[in-house]
């Protein structure tokens, strides 16, 4: 997992042309009236995130601060991320593409400012279910006059384990290239409707999500679980076998859908989900 993308990870969402269906200012929240697809997350009644939509499309989630990230489709079919910095930071644009490459494989290429000629790259691999089973990291790339080198080796990657039925993570297992346990994941969830169980978005994206915020515990990076049911406790062990945990608990409205989220590592603080 490359520092870059982990860098650019942090800023999220939408740029202008799409139809913006809620902001920072709490009085201009436009709820989408669906449980399950979410309008916006507030910490202490303060707006933090807002989620934006294209027609019936999921099109990202935009902060105060102007971070902004795009979700890109073509067709319908989502594609890639587009990742644009707060107001008053000049570099911080970046991308992330995903290219159908085999019947089960998928090419992911991301990068971003300011070192726009080199992009990293994984590979996610499914199973005759369409399950995630495979994430690879495949190397460092850099375009130049002569076409493109690889300046970076490959090797490291995941192993998923996901519930058949339900389709949820269960497990996640991180290497290092010479197949060294980094960190082993397992992941318990509640029987409630999940807090983004309305929103359409392709295992091949979650697969490499998760894989990707495979060490974070912030909600923003976990709700994703929630395509489902909510995730209640994320148990980590690495290779020391040193074990942590994260468990998150809900307040659910009268259709048993989450409304707020609380996590009890960091600074623990209540996320209120709005609809």
């Amino acid at each position: 997992m490359n520092k870059l993308f982990l860098t650019i990870s942090s800023a999220i969402l939408l740029m202008a042309g799409l139809c913006l269906s809620s902001c920072s200012d709490n009085d201009d929240i436009k709820q989408t009236g669906i449980d399950g697809r979410p309008s916006a997350l507030l910490s202490n009644g303060q707006v933090f995130a807002s989620f934006v939509y294209s027609g019936n499309l999921f099109a990202g989630i935009q902060y105060p601060d102007g971070h902004a990230t795009r979700f890109n489709y073509e067709d319908g079919v989502f594609s890639g991320i587009s990742y644009t910095p707060p107001k008053d930071v000049a570099d911080g644009h970046g991308w992330v593409h995903f290219s159908k490459t085999g019947d089960k494989t998928y090419e992911v290429s991301h990068g971003g400012e300011p070192s726009t000629d080199i992009n990293f790259r994984e590979e996610v691999v499914l199973d005759a279910n369409g399950l995630p089973v495979k994430v690879t990291f495949t190397g460092v790339f850099q375009q130049g006059p002569n076409g493109e080198k690889q300046i970076e080796e490959g090797g490291g990657y995941a192993l998923l384990t996901f519930d058949p039925a339900t389709r949820q993570l269960l497990k996640q297992e991180v290497y290092d290239k010479e197949s060294n346990l980094l960190v082993k994941n397992t992941y318990e969830y509640d029987n409630a409707s999940g807090s983004i169980s309305h929103l359409e978005l392709p295992l091949y994206f979650l697969g490499w999500w998760y894989y990707n915020h495979a060490y974070s515990s912030d909600f923003k990076d976990v709700q994703f679980l929630n395509h489902r049911h909510n995730i209640t406790k994320i148990t980590s062990e690495n290779s020391k076998e040193e074990r942590s945990s994260a468990t998150y608990t809900y307040k659910y409205n009268e259709n048993n859908f989450p409304v707020s989220a609380f996590c009890d590592k960091g600074e623990g603080e209540d996320v209120e989900i709005r609809y």
